[in-house]
Order: structure tokens, then C-alpha cells, then sequence
């Protein structure tokens, strides 16, 4: 489940590129002219119009109500975000709504001024001096917008976790952008849950530092097969004493998303190899649906093999 803002500079394609997300994610683009129509479509006419003309009108307390314009924006787009498997937002500031909502993913669509002078040329049939002078209207007013209604910089990048320059990128790459890092988000999210459910330790967040070199070369064959991996995601507790403090505890050294299973690599040492089959026997126990996997160096290869032949 995503909710994905974009903010976008005229004439940057960040409109193309939400289209594009529509039709792989099959879901709905919240546009300004949707919230105005869906949002303050039962207010009177002269209002709706003072709300498409003026940020600062949306600040404006409601008759009989505590509640201003800015209020319902913002409540109406959790509650339908809420209600979506995934949601396209497309500027009203969502990305400063959103900005710590973690099904969020905020994207800034940006291209040089040339460009954007040179695309708004040909797509409205004006030269280039009308071009120019429209995207600075526009680029005013979207970044006017929100710093009315939020007090916060559209430009500033803290506010986005992923920027597109189309000056080289096509629509389709962005696109590509967006939903592999979709992909990894909605991914982190679930661990995380996961995690959370489960009272299990949480490791996603740290940098990949391999404890030894067999577990950097398992990782590169897994990167030679293609084959997605994270890096010891979770710490399972798998024994406690009698007031409850962990006593014992097991990181599976890998887990790879798209088969859902964790794998601890041993070397030959009987002994190593007993200890970590009883540990993983025990995760399995403890934590249902969790699958891990004792994988010895010399099977490297094969299993790697194994799992691309599964669609790795």
C-alpha cells in the first residue's frame, strides 16, 4: 500500500508521470480540480472559485464551524487515503501532509528551465517568452500554495525521498523509478510490522558491514543471479529467562523477499552447524510462516541456481 505525492515544476512531465502511475498501480490521481469538485463540491459556487483562485481563502474559518478550508483539504485527503490500496496525490501539499505518514512516498519531478520553456512551446503552440512567462506563474503559485497553507518551502528536499530530473530521464524511467522504490517501501514497511507484531529487533535501517567475507561473497552471488536480498533484517528472541529478559537470540544472515525465507550460512564444523540448525528449528517454532535455511558454502552456487530457475 502506497501513498505517493508529487510535486512537480511546470512543465517537468510530473503530470505524465502520475499517468503513467495510474495505469500501472490501477488507482486514483487526487488532482486540484478532484479536491475541489469531491471535497467543496456542496459549498457554494463563489466559494469554490475564491478556493481555485486564492491559497490564503483556504485559511478561511467555515460559517458555524471551527474548521477552515485547509482543515477539510487535509482530513478529507487521509480519509480517502486511508480507505486506498494505493493513491496518487498530485501537489495541495501532500507532501508535507504526508510527511510522516510511513505508507508515504514523496517525489519532486524537476527539469532544467530550458527544457520546460521548450516542452510548454510545443505542447501549447506559444513562443518562447509566453512559455517562460507562464512557468513562472506556475512554479510561483505552486510553491506560494504551500508555503501559505504550511508555512513550509515546496523546494526544500527534505521534503522528498526521491528527485527526477527529466532533462534525461523519460517519463517510462521515471515511472521505473518510482515503483521499484515503491516496491522496497511497501517491503520495509511490512518487516517493520512485522517486527512489531512479533517483538522482534529490527535492523533495517543499518548499513550493510558483513562480518566476514563469506557472507560478502554469498551477497555478490546473489547480486550476480539478480536475486534480491536483505542483509540480516531481523534479530529473533528465542529464549528468555524467568523474568522474561532475552537469553538467547538468532539473526539469520540473509533473507530474500521474493521467496520469503531467511538463510543462515555455517561453514563445515559439526558442532556450528548443530547449534544453528537447533536455533533455526526454534525461530520456525516460535515465529509461524517464518522459513530459514542452514546453507553450507559449498551450496552456494547451487542454490543460487536453484532460485533463478524460480524466477530469482
Amino acid at each position: 500500500m502506497a501513498i505517493i505525492t508529487i510535486s512537480r515544476l511546470n512543465g517537468s512531465l510530473g503530470e505524465e508521470l502520475a499517468d503513467q502511475l495510474k495505469s500501472r498501480l490501477q488507482c486514483e490521481i487526487i488532482t486540484r480540480s478532484y479536491a475541489l469538485e469531491n471535497f467543496f463540491g456542496d459549498l457554494p459556487a463563489e466559494v469554490t472559485e475564491r478556493l481555485n483562485e486564492s491559497a490564503k481563502y483556504f485559511l478561511t474559518t467555515l460559517p458555524d464551524s471551527n474548521e477552515t478550508y485547509k482543515d477539510i483539504l487535509i482530513k478529507r485527503l487521509k480519509q480517502i487515503a486511508s480507505r486506498r490500496e494505493n493513491i496518487i496525490i498530485m501537489g495541495l501539499g501532500g507532501c508535507v501532509i504526508f510527511k510522516d505518514d510511513p505508507r508515504a512516498v514523496s517525489i519532486r519531478v524537476y527539469a532544467d528551465e530550458k527544457t520546460r520553456i521548450d516542452r510548454l512551446s510545443r505542447r501549447y503552440n506559444i513562443d518562447e517568452e509566453e512559455a517562460e512567462s507562464s512557468i513562472a506563474i506556475g512554479d510561483r503559485k505552486h510553491k506560494r500554495f504551500v508555503s501559505i497553507l504550511f508555512e513550509q518551502d515546496l523546494s526544500s528536499s527534505d521534503l522528498y525521498d526521491l528527485a527526477l530530473n527529466t532533462d534525461r530521464l523519460s517519463v517510462e524511467e521515471c515511472a521505473d523509478a518510482v515503483m521499484a522504490l515503491i516496491s522496497k517501501h511497501d517491503l520495509r514497511q511490512k518487516i517493520s510490522m512485522e517486527t512489531q507484531d512479533n517483538k522482534v529487533i529490527d535492523h533495517q535501517t543499518s548499513n550493510v558491514v558483513f562480518k566476514n567475507p563469506t557472507e560478502e561473497e554469498f551477497a555478490r552471488i546473489l547480486d550476480m543471479y539478480n536475486i534480491e536480498w536483505m542483509y540480516e533484517p531481523k534479530t529473533f528472541p528465542i529464549e528468555w529467562d524467568s523474568e522474561g529478559n532475552i537469553k538467547m537470540a538468532f539473526s539469520p544472515d540473509f533473507y530474500l523477499p521474493k521467496f520469503n525465507i531467511y538463510l543462515e550460512l555455517t561453514t563445515m564444523d559439526q558442532k556450528y552447524v548443530t547449534k544453528k540448525n537447533k536455533k533455526a528449528r526454534m525461530v520456525m517454532e516460535l515465529y509461524p510462516g517464518t522459513n530459514v535455511r542452514i546453507v553450507y558454502k559449498k551450496d552456494f552456487l547451487a542454490l543460487a541456481e536453484r532460485f533463478k530457475q524460480f524466477g530469482g
